[in-house]
This record gives C-alpha cells, structure tokens and sequence, in this order.
C-alpha cells in the first residue's frame, strides 16, 4: 500500500522496536513524524546505547558515546514528535548474548503499558547483516506473537528502487550496509507498506537526520543536501507474516 498520513492512522498506536539510537530515525522517522501529527501515540524502544558505534573517535570519544548518542535521540524524537521511549540498556555489540526470553520479557510491560497495534522492527537479516539487528528483530517478533491484543508486525526493508537511486552510492562512499554487500531488495509494489513521505514530514526526518552527527556528519558532508532528503523521501516495511 502507497500511505498517506491518512492511511497511517489505520496503523493505531505505533511501537517501534531498535538495537541503536537513529536506527528508528533511518528506518521510520517519516512514519514515527507522520502518526505523531496525526494525534496518534508513538512509541520507541532502543536496546542499546550505541556507545561502540563512533565514526570518528577523536571527535566522539568511545567513553562518552553513549551519553552523546543517547541526548542526540532525545532532540530528535523531540524534533519527530515521539513523546515516549524506553531504553532496554544492553550493551552494543552484546544483544546475541541476551536470551531471547529474558529481552521478551523486558519487552512484555510496555507491550502491556503502551498497547500497540503495529510494531515495526529490523528484518529477521538485520537489514545489514548486525548481529544486534537481528537479536532485536526476534525480540520484537516473539513479543508480538505473545501479546493478548493482536499485533500486526512490520519490517523495515529497501525497495529495488531506493537501492538503484541513492543507496547504491551512498553506500559505495560510507558502507552504510557495513556487514554485506547489498540489503535484501524488494520491489515497492510488493511491500505491505510504503510511504513516500510529504516535503513537511520529509524535512523533519532530515533534520532528525542532522541532529545526529555522531552518526551523520559524514553522510552531510559527503552528500547534497537535495540528495539526502530524496534518499529519505520512501519509507518500506513488509509483513512479518509474507512467506520468505
């Protein structure tokens, strides 16, 4: 389905489930921006802190990274709109030394708390291959598939298309898919949910985006600004219940 801000109101209140802060941003900031201006609630779960994550340890030391990641997500969920996020504080790097049940089990309360009709969460891959991606993707996965309320489950995902128009380069350049050589491609008229976000919505991602140099300075650097804000403008998420 091509969304709108109309149509992402069917999705009720929204919980997206991530292993490091700006993963929610990259993923689904226009979705997150787009529901939160709808009146609807929006919530963010971020497993870890991204303290091992730093592009330039000079400039963000690795001692202090959590603390600068974390703030930066607090300004750009400010900036998206989302009112509520919740920290799981597991060490980046280490979630597949979690056990599943004992993250679903931290999981299972702001299920219970914030009762959310869709949740949205990495591919079983991880997208790029992350081991935390994907330690992630069973959590939220499993935590679904044990709520008593119904729980529809998304997946990020990069259409053909946005792989062949921007991502290609940006990836050649950065490594944005660090762990593989390409993401899983889908073609947009197969994917269960694809917004192509409105120059409102578009502007706040990027600026969410900006607000998070730790991770983005690069990619500002390198990158157009007209450029940047046309490799956003699609969001993509597949059902966790399509077959593959």
């Amino acid at each position: 389905m091509n969304m709108t801000p109309e149509h992402i109101k069917q999705l009720g209140t929204i919980m997206g489930i991530w292993a490091h802060p700006d993963d929610e941003t990259f993923m689904m900031a226009g979705l997150m921006a787009a529901a939160a201006q709808n009146g609807q609630n929006v919530v963010c779960v971020t497993a870890t802190k991204g303290e091992a994550g730093s592009q330039d340890p000079l400039r963000w030391p690795l001692t202090e990274l959590a603390g600068i990641r974390s703030l930066e997500l607090v300004e750009a969920l400010q900036i998206l709109g989302v009112k509520h996020h919740h920290w799981m504080s597991y060490p980046d790097g280490g979630c597949t030394k979690v056990p599943d049940d004992q993250a679903v089990a931290q999981l299972e309360p702001l299920i219970a708390r914030h009762q959310p009709d869709t949740i949205i969460t990495f591919p079983p891959d991880g997208l790029t291959g992350h081991e935390d991606h994907k330690a992630v993707s069973r959590w939220a996965t499993k935590v679904a598939a044990k709520s008593a309320k119904p729980v529809a489950i998304y997946y990020g995902v990069v259409t053909q298309e946005m792989y062949n128009s921007h991502f290609k380069e940006m990836d050649s350049k950065m490594n944005i898919f660090f762990n593989i050589a390409q993401p899983r491609l889908y073609q947009a008229n197969t994917c269960d949910l694809l917004f192509t976000l409105p120059p409102d919505i578009a502007q706040k991602k990027h600026r969410a985006l900006e607000i998070m140099p730790s991770q983005y300075a690069t990619m500002f650097q390198l990158f157009p600004e007209r450029f940047l804000q046309d490799a956003f403008a699609t969001e993509a998420f597949v059902s966790a219940s399509k077959p593959g």
